[in-house]
């Protein structure tokens, strides 16, 4: 019964990380950046 108990507030406390890291600027430049290089590497792609 103990283990179910902090397997739950386990998981409760990675949801509430994992939220805390989507409304943070470093994950938002992080995303933008691979995006760029994913555009970067689709571009240079087509030019082959």
């Amino acid at each position: 019964m103990a283990l179910r108990k902090y397997r739950t507030d386990a998981a409760i406390a990675a949801n509430e990380a994992e939220a805390a890291q989507t409304y943070s600027p470093a994950y938002w430049v992080c995303l933008a950046l691979l995006l760029a290089t994913v555009a970067l590497a689709a571009r240079i792609a087509s030019l082959w």
